[in-house]
C-alpha cells in the first residue's frame, strides 16, 4: 500500500516512464516464446486470433466484475472504439506477428520500432509535436541502435521481402495505436479502450475461423503458452503503455518503447543461451542513451517550468 502511495504521487511524466519501460519489458521477454510457437509449426494467424481473443476474453471478465462501469461507452463512440479495435490492436498483432514468422525477432522488433519516425512526422504535419536537435539525436541513437542489435545476432537481418514488409506495416499501426489510442484517452479510462479495442479486434477474426475451431485445434502445452501470451504479452504490456499515454506524448511513448530490441536480446541471452556479440553491446547502449537523453531533457523542462511542484505533478505532458 505505501509503494502505491508512492507511486501516485510521482509526477504525470516519470510515471508514464515507468509504465511504459514495463511494457517495454514485456513484450520484449515475450517475442522469444512467439517465436518458439512458430518454430513448432504454430500458424500467425492463429497466435494472433488466439491473443487477442484469449486477452479480450480475460480482461472482459476482470472489469465485469471488478469495475463493471469501466465497460459502458457511449453508443455515438463505438465507430471510434470499432477503428481503434480493428487498426490499432487487430491489424497490429497481426502484421507484428507475420513479421516475426518470416524474419527473426531481432528484425521483427527492430522494423516494428521505426515507429516513432512515423509519428513524429504526422506530429510535425499535424503540429502536435516539436522538432529539437535532442529528439533528432535520440531517434537517430535508437535507429542505429536497433539496427546493430540485428546486424549483431548470428543470423543477421531476415530479409525476408514479405517480412519487411509486415514489419514495416506493423510500425505503422503502432504509430497509429499510439496516436489514435491518445485521443480516446481524453474521454475513457485506458481499459476501457483496451477492452472495447480487443473486442472489436477478436471479433473481426471471427470471419477467419470460429473461436472454438481454434480452440479444440491445440493441446494443453500451447494452450498454456497461449494463456502466457495473452496475459504478461498483451493484457499487461497493452494496459501499461495505454495507460503511459495518458502521461507522456505519442512519440516519448514510442521512444522509450524502443527498450524493446534490448530486452528482446538480453532475455535471448539468458533464456535461450545466445551469446550477446560487441555489436549488439553497443547497439543497446546507444538505444539506452537515446531514452536517457530524452528523459534528462524531460527533467530539466520540468524543473524550469516547476513541473517538479506538487501542485503541476498533473499537468499535461507536452514536451
Amino acid at each position: 500500500m505505501l509503494i502505491k502511495t508512492k507511486i501516485a504521487r510521482l509526477p504525470k511524466h516519470w510515471l508514464g516512464v515507468i509504465q511504459v519501460t514495463g511494457a517495454a519489458i514485456l513484450w520484449g521477454t515475450s517475442a522469444t516464446l512467439a517465436k518458439h510457437l512458430f518454430n513448432s509449426a504454430v500458424s500467425a494467424f492463429d497466435v494472433a486470433q488466439m491473443r487477442l481473443t484469449l486477452s479480450f476474453v480475460l480482461l472482459f471478465l476482470v472489469l465485469s466484475v471488478c469495475k463493471p462501469e469501466l465497460l459502458r461507452v457511449r453508443r455515438s463512440d463505438l465507430g471510434y472504439l470499432a477503428i481503434f479495435g480493428i487498426v490499432g490492436l487487430g491489424l497490429l498483432q497481426f502484421t507484428y506477428l507475420f513479421a516475426l514468422s518470416l524474419t527473426n525477432v531481432a528484425t521483427a522488433l527492430f522494423l516494428q520500432y521505426t515507429a516513432p519516425i512515423i509519428i513524429l512526422i504526422v506530429g510535425l504535419l499535424l503540429r502536435t509535436e516539436v522538432l529539437t536537435g535532442i529528439k533528432l539525436a535520440a531517434l537517430g541513437a535508437s535507429i542505429v541502435g536497433g539496427y546493430l542489435i540485428v546486424a549483431g545476432t548470428a543470423s543477421g537481418f531476415g530479409l525476408n521481402p514479405l517480412g519487411v514488409v509486415y514489419g514495416l506495416a506493423a510500425a505503422c499501426t503502432f504509430a497509429f495505436y499510439s496516436m489514435y489510442g491518445k485521443r480516446g484517452l481524453k474521454t475513457y479510462n485506458s481499459w476501457t479502450l483496451l477492452a472495447w479495442g480487443m473486442g472489436f479486434g477478436s471479433f473481426v477474426w471471427c470471419f477467419y475461423q470460429s473461436p472454438w475451431t481454434l480452440a479444440l485445434r491445440y493441446g494443453g502445452l500451447e494452450w498454456l503458452q497461449f494463456l502466457y501470451i495473452a496475459v504478461f504479452a498483451t493484457v499487461l504490456p497493452f494496459g501499461l503503455y495505454i495507460r503511459g499515454l495518458q502521461n507522456l506524448s505519442a512519440f516519448r511513448a514510442g521512444m522509450i518503447g524502443m527498450l524493446e530490441p534490448v530486452v528482446g536480446a538480453i532475455s535471448a541471452f539468458f533464456f535461450l543461451g545466445e551469446l550477446l556479440s560487441l555489436t549488439q553491446i553497443f547497439g543497446s547502449s546507444l538505444i539506452l542513451l537515446a531514452v536517457a537523453l530524452l528523459q534528462m531533457n524531460a527533467l530539466k523542462q520540468s524543473r524550469d517550468e516547476g513541473y517538479d511542484r506538487p501542485e503541476n505533478a498533473l499537468r499535461e505532458d507536452g514536451i
